[in-house]
């Protein structure tokens, strides 16, 4: 199943903040896929998310650059999530 949706992963998206991209996760040994797997079963077993897989740099963007660029209602917001704080 987790191959299944790593395959259905959309390429050309920006790295997030820990630099990897869906190139390197769908290049990547088929290792990974086991480990990933093995990583993702444990914390349903547990029911214990790691802190860090909530954490995320949010980001504004402006919707319209005509319009006004002190409303908030002119932003949306998008997360980069990390997967480690430094």
């Amino acid at each position: 199943m987790l191959q299944k949706c790593i395959s259905q992963l959309k390429k050309g998206k920006a790295a997030g903040v820990d630099g990897i991209s869906v190139e390197h996760i769908t290049l990547a040994h088929l290792i990974l896929v086991v480990q990933l797997t093995l990583l993702f079963n444990i914390i349903y077993i547990h029911s214990i998310v790691p802190d860090d897989f909530g954490r995320g740099l949010v980001i504004p963007l402006l919707k319209n650059v005509d319009g006004n660029q002190f409303a908030s209602e002119n932003y949306r917001g998008i997360t980069l999530i990390e997967s480690c704080h430094q």
